[in-house]
């Protein structure tokens, strides 16, 4: 005695394998959106990446003022440069550019420079004071070596 099917059945199976069938190629689809956007955001960020082997650091040297209100601060600081004309800039401008961070370190007062805020807020104050006097290239960063403030 042979067994038969029955009809029903079979399409039974035959929507379980179409919806199976579907769901596969779904995810094959979402997969690869997933890839593509991904790559996009990569790539995106790499071209934001400065290449730092061209960068040189020059030393800035110290430097000790009195603040606005009260006290004083001593720092010494390293700039990180994006070329060699701009280290041969800075040595031509050393006078003119020790004179703006003396300006900038004299109009602070004793509360602004005593945090970690206040200092992220005078290196940034002094790379972008110091990229307006130059014209061969630009100050990548500021890097205080030491800080006394009192």
């Amino acid at each position: 005695m042979a067994t038969q099917k029955s009809p029903e059945k079979k399409s039974g199976l035959r929507n379980i394998l179409l919806v199976v069938l579907a769901l596969f190629f779904l995810m094959l689809m979402t997969t690869g959106v997933a890839y593509v956007v991904a790559k996009n955001i990569a790539s995106s960020n790499e071209k934001v990446v400065e290449n730092p082997k061209n960068h040189i650091t020059y030393d800035a040297g110290e430097f000790l003022t009195n603040l606005a209100d009260k006290g004083y601060v001593k720092l010494s600081m390293v700039y990180l440069l994006n070329g060699k004309d701009v280290e041969k800039e800075l040595e031509i401008k050393d006078s003119e550019v020790r004179d703006k961070v003396f300006t900038i370190l004299r109009s602070k007062n004793h509360d602004s420079v005593r945090d970690s805020n206040g200092m992220e807020e005078l290196r940034k104050e002094i790379k972008e004071c110091l990229n307006q006097l130059l014209n061969s290239g630009e100050i990548v960063d500021v890097f205080f070596t030491s800080i006394i403030v009192n």
